[in-house]
């Protein structure tokens, strides 16, 4: 088994084994954040919205990455390590792109449109109530459509009910499962380690390790770790988690869990750990910072907009 912390023991090159699991949690750590702001994005997309997320989350993310990736290359980490850094400064453009579009530019657009609807609407109401008085004869054969209707409407509400498990499969499990064979697949298709074979520290001096890369590390776990603060103050003040996407926070949780793993997999030696710790910290904190938001989705299920996410939410942890 492998310990989580080998303090005592001489250092031992990292076995076949841990280079495997370490390259295998890491790729799929990456296809993670890949995909992570896909769902997001396309919840803006559907609600032409943005006022799912924290702008103020946001702007620490921007923040913790650049800091990551000064201190990812000073440290000379994994090369996925480097590579997520860049990548997340990637993803982090797109979400802010689409936050101030959304925010910002969308809305002046669509006012200029709904002025001219309303304009048509306007010059049409006159017409509405004549055809309005004309049909109000009409009137008990509405009522028994109606009520037929609503037979109908509590049909499907019963079967939408029992397929609720299959559609938390459907929307969760199911692109998880793609996400991470992909990242296997990813790691089996690579043609070179991507990790050290000697598994050697860096060569740099103690001080500037610590002063350089441990700084900005650090700075970057601080950023992490209070990103989601705000998008939690922030659920908190609107009661609310519409908007945000259940399946980007998923990733999330996911991909630090592996992220983490890749690590500790690779080595568990003190020194090694040590040095790697900034980044152990924001990845974990994050995870447990995500529980709260988890949390939230079900404290505020009843709330326009979050039935369900939220119902699929309970679904999955029935499911485990």
């Amino acid at each position: 088994m492998l310990s989580i912390l080998d303090s005592v023991a001489p250092f031992v090159p990292p076995s076949d084994l841990r280079i495997a699991l370490s390259g295998i949690t890491g790729s799929v750590s990456f296809a993670c954040w890949i995909v992570l702001l896909i769902p997001q994005l396309i919840e803006q997309w559907k609600l032409k919205s943005a006022d799912g997320i924290s702008l103020g989350t946001v702007l620490i993310w921007v923040t913790g990455d650049l800091a990551n990736l000064v201190g990812a290359i000073w440290a000379g980490l994994l090369p996925p390590v480097i590579l997520l850094a860049v990548w997340f400064l990637i993803i982090d453009g797109s979400l802010l792109t689409s936050y101030i579009y959304y925010t910002h530019i969308f809305p002046k657009r669509h006012k200029i449109i709904h002025t001219h609807h309303s304009e048509e609407a306007t010059e049409n109401t006159t017409l509405l109530a004549t055809s309005e008085n004309e049909n109000a004869h009409g009137t008990q054969q509405t009522n028994g459509r109606k009520s037929s209707t609503k037979s109908r409407r509590d049909s499907l509400t019963s079967l939408a009910v029992a397929s609720s498990h299959w559609s938390a499969f459907q929307k969760y499990v199911l692109p998880m499962a793609f996400v991470s064979m992909a990242g296997v697949v990813g790691y089996l298709l690579s043609s070179s380690p991507s990790a050290p074979p000697d598994g050697e520290l860096p060569t740099l001096p103690n001080d500037e390790l610590t002063f350089g890369a441990q700084f900005f590390g650090y700075f970057s776990a601080l950023c992490y770790l209070g990103a989601r603060i705000p998008q939690i103050l922030y659920n908190y003040q609107r009661k609310s988690c519409h908007g945000l996407s259940l399946l980007f926070i998923l990733f999330s949780t996911f991909g630090n869990l592996t992220y983490s793993l890749q690590i500790l997999f690779y080595r568990s030696d003190a020194d090694y750990v040590i040095l790697n710790l900034p980044w152990l910290i924001g990845s974990l904190g994050a995870i447990v910072e995500d529980s709260a938001i988890y949390v939230q989705f079900i404290i505020y299920r009843d709330n326009a907009g979050n039935d369900d996410l939220v119902e699929a939410v309970e679904d999955v942890i029935q499911e485990v």
